[in-house]
């Protein structure tokens, strides 16, 4: 559905930095700004957070609001839960990515790797990838109380047309996204009671669902 594929666009890309360094406020360029978010990023190994996400969908001239939780272990683990209206399940670990929406009693589910190519942000979130090998920088702004990084990727990317990043010009965390796609959709995530580098229970990574639940089991092969 557009739901899922827009949920997996946001997934992929609107979660890819969580710290970044002072030096990125230096007279650096772009590409040393983007190693240094790289090196940084390399020591952080889970990260926990609250999240409030708008999404404004262009075909319905509609903003959809929702609150979640999100957890992030590395390599390639990760949980978000999204509230009220519409409460939904997001997990990924490893091999499959999970789409449960206890609502419709229906949870969805596929191969990583038919959702991440080489270069996508969820590989940098994951471990596994590069961002300077995956995007270039449109520009690095500075304002009274936030910088805002502008990234757009050096080839097609699940239909992602351009990243935006917060960060708190105090403290120079990243504070929340927001991603452009090829549709004119745009989804903006603001992170709220950020944990860095916590214990995290493999077992939030596993997706159990009551009896009654359809699975739609895309992983495998005809």
């Amino acid at each position: 559905s557009l739901n899922f594929l827009r949920k997996i666009v946001a997934f992929l890309a609107a979660f890819t930095i969580l710290i970044l360094p002072r030096t990125i406020l230096a007279d650096i360029s772009d590409q040393q700004a983007l190693d240094a978010i790289q090196n940084h990023y390399e020591k952080i190994l889970t990260f926990e957070a609250n999240f409030i996400q708008e999404s404004y969908i262009r075909m319905m001239n509609q903003t959809q609001s929702v609150e979640g939780k999100v957890k992030i272990k590395k390599p390639g683990k990760m949980r978000w839960v999204y509230g009220a209206p519409e409460e939904q399940v997001l997990i990924s670990d490893e091999n499959t990515l999970w789409l449960y929406i206890p609502e419709e009693e229906q949870a969805t589910k596929v191969p990583v790797e038919s959702i991440y190519s080489s270069n996508t942000p969820a590989l940098f979130l994951a471990g596994q990838g590069k961002l300077t090998e995956a995007f270039k920088v449109e520009s690095v702004n500075q304002e009274k109380k936030k910088i805002i990084v502008t990234l757009v990727p050096k080839t097609a990317q699940q239909g992602l047309a351009r990243l935006v990043l917060f960060a708190d010009k105090k403290n120079y965390q990243i504070t929340g996204s927001t991603v452009y796609d090829k549709l004119g959709n745009k989804t903006t995530i603001r992170f709220n009671q950020i944990r860095v580098n916590k214990k995290i229970s493999e077992k939030q990574f596993q997706l159990n669902t009551p009896p009654n639940v359809e699975i739609l089991d895309y992983t495998q092969t005809p």
